[in-house]
């Protein structure tokens, strides 16, 4: 038996053994490993997304952000004028207006997968994960033009990946939803191209002045470049950068098959040719009246909606009779001086016209508007007016035209009303019809302090002067301000046989949902037709005979016109309101900076021939209707007013009247008085705070006329 000893193994029995052993596959460990984290992570990011999508809500239900969008502007034709916005310039347009090389522009450079993707481009994906590996950072983004939209639109721009899934989710969805014209049409409307434009329409106005639909190659592969890096990079700043990118555009969209190599070689030798600055949004000849809308915009539906809203505003104004307006303002005003216009229809109210002859760009003061000036004697139709209520008849009712010298009571500051007329000589015994004509200031001093300053306050408040007006004596001769545009709307109460209808320069709005507010234009009788029709022939006497202010007015304009002329003391205001029973315009002339002396200016001066000129543009040859004749005439009663029955102290002897003036209503009228100065009285305790020192209404000085008509006018 032999003995068991122990002895090393060979070689050989060594070499048997671990082949009988099994093997350790690395590779296929490896592998086995990677398929583990892969669905782990697959596991991961569906157990993610189905969490995000169990609290996401469906995207019919979620509305878009407010983005904002601009508000549009048009004249009464519903022509543009303007484009408003505040700090968000958003145009949306229609697909139909964005031409096929915008759009293929937009996809070559953002989203080449556009048309084969269901909003998640997973290839597209897998090759920006595999180009940002090689790199070591990341080089290519992967999010789609849906999801730009959708992150746009609906969900912001958190930097998270919860963000991102919810923004994959969507997009998946709303491709399920929307073709992708439409998608892409929306992207288009809300992608930010820098310089503040949002969407391509704004982009296209702000760099090239001109609609999308009207870009070229070249042009459409420029703006497609900006979205990028539309903060960091400027086509007026650095237009190398943006040339670059332009030309990456162009390659890429040869590459695709939208154009050939040689029509983006041919784009690529074009000048970038931005503009430095946006194309102007309101047309200068409107721009007043436009600041003046947007005003009004605000105040009723607050300034995000009117800035950012995109409202369709239809306006009131004629830019034809804009034009008119201009052309006489310039045409007419002498060197350095300034005048506004302001022209209302007075069947509705609406404003035709607006126009200032200053230049919105540098003066944004709008003197139509803003200005509040002494109106001087365009006041007294509204005593006048007044006097006719109660029962004067203007014919019958006489007053001595001589210097008044008036204590006003205790208090009034100053205590006396000093008013002289005619170089403080008497100017005779007239009636209110003669009075009128000759503009004659102690005639109406004394007739509002027989009606009393309130009455003739109360009038003019009814028929549309809505800055505050004092009730002292001095009020009817314009010692109060007012501005232009109270002045036409007053005077087109009497154009509307005394309808009032408040100013209106916005027609109707249309909002963005298809909702649709119309201006309503209903009147208010504040003045009986008969009261109106007697002031209305009065008025029209004063354009149309020898005795009146504004005898002159054949020689601009020789159709029907009624009107008064106005000015101040110290020649530092300049007025014409006068009407037609078509159209009421009231003209302003003076010094834009205050109450700067304009020697030897009276309203028969400029501002008549302003408004002729206007009127004659407007209206021409064409015939106007006379003013309606009223069923009813007002009934007169005896005029028992206390100054009435005055006679002028003997130191101031005046002409008798004529024989046949208690029978006919007639008298022979004095001197055409001239400019006279009369102080502001006012019983507040302080005198009315002011920047100048206080103009005084006066009348022009012409030479005697011959006796007006006098008479009542009758139907």
């Amino acid at each position: 038996m032999k003995e068991h000893t122990d002895t090393p193994p060979t070689k050989r029995s060594r070499k048997r053994r671990a082949a009988r052993r099994p093997r350790l596959h690395w590779g296929r460990l490896l592998l086995c490993l990677v398929i583990f984290a892969a669905i782990s992570v697959v596991g991961l990011v569906s157990g993610t997304i189905v969490a995000v999508s169990h609290n996401l809500p469906n995207i019919d239900s979620m509305r878009p952000q407010e983005l904002g969008q601009d508000t549009v502007i048009y004249d009464r034709s519903g022509k543009k004028i303007a484009e408003i916005y505040g700090a968000v310039n958003r145009v949306v347009v229609p697909s139909r207006q964005i031409p096929v090389v915008m759009k293929n522009a937009t996809v070559a450079i953002e989203d080449k997968r556009f048309y084969q993707h269901h909003g998640v481009d997973f290839t597209g994906i897998a090759r920006a994960a595999v180009d940002d590996l090689k790199a070591g950072h990341v080089v290519q983004g992967a999010s789609t033009i849906t999801e730009q939209y959708v992150k746009n639109a609906y969900i912001g721009d958190d930097p998270t990946f919860t963000r991102k899934l919810r923004e994959a989710v969507l997009a998946w969805e709303l491709e399920d939803r929307w073709s992708k014209d439409k998608i892409l049409t929306e992207y288009l409307n809300t992608v930010y191209y820098g310089a503040g434009a949002y969407g391509v329409q704004a982009a296209s106005l702000t760099y090239f002045h001109k609609p999308v639909s009207k870009v070229t190659l070249a042009q459409a592969a420029l703006l497609a470049a900006l979205p990028k890096f539309p903060s960091e990079y400027s086509p007026i700043t650095d237009p190398l950068v943006i040339k670059a990118r332009r030309d990456l555009v162009l390659e890429n969209m040869a590459q695709q098959g939208y154009i050939t190599p040689a029509q983006a070689d041919t784009a690529k030798k074009t000048r970038l040719r931005v503009y430095s600055r946006p194309v102007a949004t309101t047309k200068d000849p409107a721009a007043y009246f436009v600041d003046y809308v947007t005003r009004q915009l605000v105040d009723k539906y607050g300034a995000r909606e009117v800035f950012e809203g995109g409202l369709q505003v239809y306006t009131s104004i004629d830019m034809h009779m804009q034009q008119d307006a201009i052309n006489a303002l310039k045409g007419r005003l002498p060197p350095g001086k300034a005048g506004a216009l302001v022209a209302i229809d007075p069947a509705n109210g609406f404003i035709r016209v607006m126009s200032a002859s200053t230049d919105f760009k540098t003066y944004k003061y709008n003197l139509a508007w803003d200005a509040e000036r002494q109106p001087g004697s365009t006041m007294k139709p509204f005593a006048l007016i007044a006097a006719i209520e109660q029962g004067a008849d203007p014919a019958s009712t006489y007053y001595y035209s001589h210097p008044l010298h008036i204590y006003l009571g205790p208090g009034a500051n100053p205590p006396y009303w000093d008013v002289f007329t005619a170089e403080h000589s008497s100017g005779g015994r007239m009636n209110l019809v003669q009075a009128t004509l000759q503009s004659d200031n102690t005639v109406f001093g004394q007739l509002c302090l027989d009606l009393g300053p309130a009455a003739v306050v109360r009038v003019a408040r009814r028929m549309g002067v809505t800055t505050p007006l004092t009730p002292v004596p001095s009020v009817v001769l314009g010692s109060e301000d007012v501005n232009v545009l109270e002045m036409a709307d007053a005077y087109a109460t009497m154009a509307d046989e005394g309808v009032h209808h408040a100013p209106q320069c916005i027609e109707k709005v249309v909002f963005p949902d298809g909702r649709v507010a119309k201006t309503k234009t209903t009147g208010n009788r504040v003045i009986s037709p008969g009261v109106a029709y007697v002031a209305d022939k009065i008025l029209e006497q004063n354009t149309s005979y020898a005795g009146g202010t504004a005898a002159s007015m054949p020689n601009y304009y020789a159709g029907r016109s009624a009107g008064k002329t106005g000015t101040t003391s110290n020649y530092v205001d300049a007025w014409f309101c006068g009407f037609n029973p078509r159209l009421a315009t009231a003209v302003w002339m003076g010094y834009p900076q205050g109450s700067i002396p304009m020697p030897g200016v009276f309203g028969a001066t400029y501002s008549l021939p302003i408004w002729g000129t206007f009127y004659n543009s407007v209206f021409g040859a064409t015939y106007i209707p006379d003013f309606a004749t009223p069923a009813i005439m007002p009934l007169w009663t005896p005029w028992n007013g206390k100054y009435s029955k005055m006679t002028p102290p003997s130191s101031s002897p005046s002409p008798s009247p004529s024989p046949s003036a208690s029978n006919s209503g007639s008298a022979t009228p004095g001197p055409k008085p001239t400019a006279t100065i009369t102080a502001k009285p006012t019983t507040k305790p302080t005198p009315k705070p002011t920047t100048a020192p206080t103009p005084k209404p006066t009348t022009p000085p012409t030479t005697a006329p011959p006796t007006p008509p006098t008479s009542t006018p009758k139907p």
